[in-house]
């Protein structure tokens, strides 16, 4: 009995650090190989170990391959839709992927920093390097307007850029959502759509979240996946593809250095888990537009939160601790704020947030 309590401390202070890190770090752990396997309760299409190399992060597909990157080094490894390692290679100039878009020819990710490449994976060939001006995380493709999306650096801050790097729009998700996205993946085939998935290292670590578009705010949608691999499960690269042998539509992942995942796409948009969503307070600002004092009434909170303020490009200028009890309006000076859009976010300790728009005008 003391040699079980003492394991069941070990799981849980492993996973109270997992949920408090931000950290890309994969367990170096010897994974068990488990059989394939078909249609539990997430209507799971399949899932496979990962057995290619340590740090396996990004993932895509072009509907027969998939290929995997690895944040901690240079290699690049194609598998089957069953699990089988087919190769691993290095493109000379590349490195340190972390998820990956794929536009029907090319493969896209970044190295978290201030660009991406352009590879032709099927011939290990570096196309393009591009310059942006914001460090990608998250990547996907609209076939649609042949553009490219792209998540910044652990926020659910969403960029819409030509394949040049130039940005043709950007937004700040409004309502409850999730921050730490690590995989992004575009999906124009939804009913209602088109819609952004985020795959969060937020709450489990491992949780899928919906975006609307047109509304820039989140659906409500999130599927915890964590529980597919062991403790801790790190969310990395996302998915969405048709995929042959009757798995049809599905949105696929990384658990980070554990295992390659497929959904069914339709079964998850009716997974929809508002109850279990951390009670976030609710915000009225005003004057909107602001020029001199905006006026943000908070409701009480129940734990502690922090107040946050981006600017358009996603950059964070101002924070405020909202102790726990608080309650009433918090004035915030913003009269040395340049004109423009910006975001204010209350957030929880879990990364939960509800987030509003406000202008500030000349």
């Amino acid at each position: 009995m003391k040699k079980l309590l003492l394991l069941l401390l070990s799981c849980i202070t492993l996973s109270t650090f997992a949920q408090t890190s931000q950290d890309e770090t994969a367990p170096d752990i010897k994974l068990s190989q488990n059989q394939f396997t078909e249609l539990d309760s997430l209507n799971l299409q399949f899932s496979f170990p990962c057995a290619a190399f340590i740090g396996e992060y990004g993932v895509n597909t072009n509907g027969t391959d998939i290929y995997v990157s690895q944040w901690l080094n240079d290699s690049i490894a194609r598998y089957d839709v069953t699990g089988n390692v087919i190769e691993k290679f290095v493109i000379p100039g590349v490195g340190h992927v972390r998820d990956m878009a794929f536009d029907g020819q090319y493969y896209y990710g970044s190295p978290n920093d201030f660009f991406f490449y352009v590879l032709d994976l099927d011939n290990k060939t570096l196309i393009d390097t591009v310059n942006v001006s914001f460090r990608i995380r998250g990547m996907a493709y609209d076939p649609v307007e042949d553009v490219l999306w792209a998540s910044e650096h652990w926020t659910p801050m969403f960029y819409k850029m030509d394949k040049l790097g130039n940005i043709l729009d950007s937004w700040y998700p409004s309502g409850v959502t999730m921050n730490s996205i690590s995989g992004l993946s575009y999906d124009n085939v939804s009913a209602q759509g088109p819609f952004l998935w985020g795959f969060s290292q937020d709450s489990t670590m491992a949780m899928i979240v919906k975006y609307d578009i047109a509304s820039q705010s989140q659906t409500g949608n999130m599927i915890d996946v964590s529980y597919l691999g062991t403790t801790p499960s790190i969310a990395g690269g996302l998915f969405i593809h048709d995929l042959p042998n009757d798995y049809g539509l599905v949105i696929g992942g990384m658990i980070q250095n554990q295992l390659v995942f497929a959904l069914d796409l339709g079964y998850a948009n009716t997974l929809v888990d508002i109850e279990s969503h951390e009670v976030l307070p609710e915000i009225e600002i005003y004057p909107n537009p602001v020029v001199n004092m905006l006026n943000v009434n908070i409701s009480s909170l129940d734990a502690n939160y922090r107040c946050l303020i981006y600017n358009q490009a996603g950059q964070l200028i101002r924070e405020y601790v909202l102790p726990q009890g608080d309650e009433g309006t918090l004035q915030i000076n913003t009269s040395d704020l340049e004109a423009g859009m910006y975001f204010i976010s209350i957030n929880s300790n879990k990364g939960l947030s509800v987030t509003q728009k406000f202008v500030k005008a000349e």
